[in-house]
């Protein structure tokens, strides 16, 4: 496993020049897909590549079921599973769905989504906040491909206060159990993301901190976060604890870290058992980390 249940922040070494996986071009249409590299310094904060070499080399297809599943417990001590990207932020980046000017709840059919931020640019983020832009009538699909072509066109925007977890990936990256496996635009070129949930936050301007959050409490392998989450020596599972899991109200898929003391993961198995266990003292305030559950108990009926 190479994701979050193998947390660690080492001092960073400096970034090996790695040779990047070859852009893929649409047979079809001949159209590229940019390059993406998650593990970038620029763009990564604990899965950093110049830290851990094992990670994909740049535009490497990532396979997230084999490399960054992990496991946890949820709130009444169910086992679920989720999965680990990286650090996220409050701020909300904005990505573009196209509707009709005169029928605003109708979808551009055929319209791919327009990002014009991938990782490692400033500004990223895998929550995204969605900003309807309002087209006429007679708009041929995809003949917008970027921001620059929205605003040269003069499109009327429209925040809308929902936040989607959409990270963007390299192409031929696989996540079973995202909800969606998507291909929008950055800047031209085609771009592969991954959809997980939405949140509707009533925030329509973007703002420092537009991007709601729940809370894991989280064991460190000898309170040391460079060695690792501490895992079960029968099981191989965390004693990571989530507040909410997927259809309460408060889910959120973007988790603040709390810390419990190392001595007291055997008596973790639950929400309520990891509060009366001690703190531990780690100076890690207040990171934020996206990591969609994705099984939990009831997760198979859901459509």
């Amino acid at each position: 496993m190479l994701g979050l249940a193998a947390l660690a922040l080492s001092a960073c070494a400096a970034e090996a020049e790695v040779e990047p996986f070859p852009v893929h071009v649409d047979a079809d249409t001949g159209i590229e897909y940019v390059s993406v590299d998650r593990f970038s310094d620029d763009a990564a904060t604990v899965l950093r590549r110049s830290d851990n070499p094992d990670l994909p080399a740049p535009n490497e297809p990532i396979d997230y079921d084999a490399d960054f599943l992990n496991h946890a417990l949820g709130p009444d001590g169910e086992d679920v599973q989720y999965y680990g990207f990286d650090v996220a932020s409050f701020r909300s980046a904005q990505v573009y769905s196209f509707v009709f000017a005169s029928d605003p709840t109708s979808r551009v059919r055929g319209q791919s989504a327009v990002f014009d931020v991938i990782p490692g640019d400033d500004g990223y983020n895998d929550f995204w906040q969605m900003i309807t832009v309002l087209v006429p009538d007679d708009y041929e699909p995809n003949s917008v491909r970027s921001l620059a072509d929205i605003e040269a066109a003069g499109f009327v925007l429209e925040p809308t206060g929902t936040i989607i977890n959409c990270p963007i990936v390299p192409f031929g990256s696989s996540a079973e159990l995202a909800g969606r496996d998507s291909t929008g635009w950055y800047k031209g070129k085609h771009v592969a993301y991954f959809t997980f949930d939405s949140t509707q936050t009533g925030i329509v301007n973007q703002s420092p901190i537009d991007v709601p959050y729940a809370v894991v409490r989280v064991i460190f392998e000898d309170n040391d976060p460079a060695k690792g989450m501490k895992v079960d020596s029968a099981t191989g599972n965390t004693h990571n604890v989530f507040d909410t899991l997927p259809g309460d109200e408060l889910y959120r898929s973007l988790w603040r870290h709390d810390f419990v003391d190392e001595g007291d993961f055997a008596l973790v198995s639950d929400w309520e058992s990891s509060k009366a266990a001690r703190e531990a003292e780690i100076d890690m305030d207040n990171i934020l980390v996206n990591c969609p559950v994705v099984i939990w108990p009831g997760s198979e009926d859901v459509e």
